[in-house]
């Protein structure tokens, strides 16, 4: 049931990042865009394989320091924490 849980909100947190770099595509270069929709994309592939969401978790701590020191020009070192706690989280749960 956990395991479950991990593979929903994976995905879910994947089709948010392909949303949202969707939605700054026209603001940022194309490589920070194909960035963010590779992990996204390898995130919903949860499904299909769990590893590929492990994978797609651990990528996306790189791609949001990369987000927000290109894009914002500011990395909130509070929320990367809490993404971090987040991801170590669904990465227990995918392996239970």
């Amino acid at each position: 049931m956990l395991h479950m849980i991990g593979i929903i909100l994976t995905m879910l947190y994947g089709g948010f990042l392909i949303f949202s770099a969707y939605r700054i595509g026209v603001q940022v270069e194309t490589w920070i865009t194909a960035l963010n929709v590779i992990v996204g994309a390898l995130m919903i592939l949860t499904l299909v394989q769990p590893w590929l969401g492990i994978i797609g978790l651990i990528l996306a701590l790189p791609v949001a320091l990369i987000n927000g020191q290109l894009i914002f020009f500011n990395i909130n070192w509070n929320h990367f924490i809490i993404r971090i706690i987040i991801t170590i989280g669904l990465i227990l749960m995918m392996l239970k």
